[in-house]
């Protein structure tokens, strides 16, 4: 995948995040192409370092990842009877997730996503987390896939609003990037709502990319943006 391809593939997770209360607005709006600069690297593996979890929180390991979330949080199965399972459990306990799960499940962005969890709360937004991984065909300069990244977002995704960009980061050893967005949409009752966005991209030395993006109430920004940064920064991503 090139580049100018993987910034456009974030742009669509993060209209995904954000698809269960109202869609993303109009279609997509073409952007001209940037070409960014290879970085010149030494060919030296990464040693990337395994944070020790909260009180209260648990580890999801999977074979060339890890993530951790608080106990409060649940796991949802990315498998098509599995997700129909949920949705049913859901429906009368938490409508919310229920209808959320349903937009994931009904526009097939399930299938973009490695691994997907929810907070078990019934309010009217359901923060949830997502984690998605490409192959590079090249090794981008971290700082400008970030630039480029965050100035096609609002073109791609209608009425979004870039708040900050962090890059070059390294967080556990990886080589990363930070962003922060908001974007505004009516729900399905007519509330007009603003959801947050944090996500964090993760580049390995061997070209594999992984996007960790946490969503949540933008109104609540005090409790969810700690919050939401510690969950993708015990995101650990390994070369298979």
């Amino acid at each position: 995948m090139s580049v100018t391809d993987l910034r456009l593939h974030f742009a669509l997770v993060a209209c995904s995040a954000l698809f269960f209360l109202n869609g993303c607005g109009d279609a997509p709006t073409p952007t001209p192409k940037i070409v960014l600069p290879a970085e010149t690297l030494t060919p030296t593996r990464q040693i990337v370092t395994f944070p020790t979890p909260a009180l209260g929180w648990s580890i999801y390991s999977r074979a060339t990842y890890q993530i951790a979330l608080p106990d409060s949080w649940q796991e949802v199965k990315l498998q098509e009877n599995e997700l129909k399972d949920a949705i049913a459990a859901a429906q009368d306990s938490n409508p919310p997730l229920a209808e959320q799960l349903r937009t994931l499940l009904e526009s097939g962005q399930y299938k973009a996503f490695l691994f997907y969890a929810t907070e078990e709360n019934h309010g009217r937004i359901t923060r949830n987390v997502s984690i998605t991984r490409w192959t590079l065909a090249d090794t981008p300069d971290v700082q400008g896939l970030a630039k480029a990244y965050a100035d096609a977002l609002p073109n791609v995704v209608h009425g979004a609003k870039v708040n900050e960009v962090q890059a070059p980061l390294k967080i556990n050893g990886i080589r990363a990037a930070a962003f922060v967005y908001d974007v505004s949409l009516v729900d399905n009752a007519g509330t007009l709502t603003t959801l947050r966005g944090v996500q964090y991209l993760y580049v390995l030395d061997a070209g594999e990319a992984y996007l960790v993006t946490v969503t949540g109430d933008a109104a609540d920004e005090k409790n969810f943006m700690p919050l939401a940064r510690q969950i993708a920064t015990s995101f650990v991503g390994v070369t298979p």
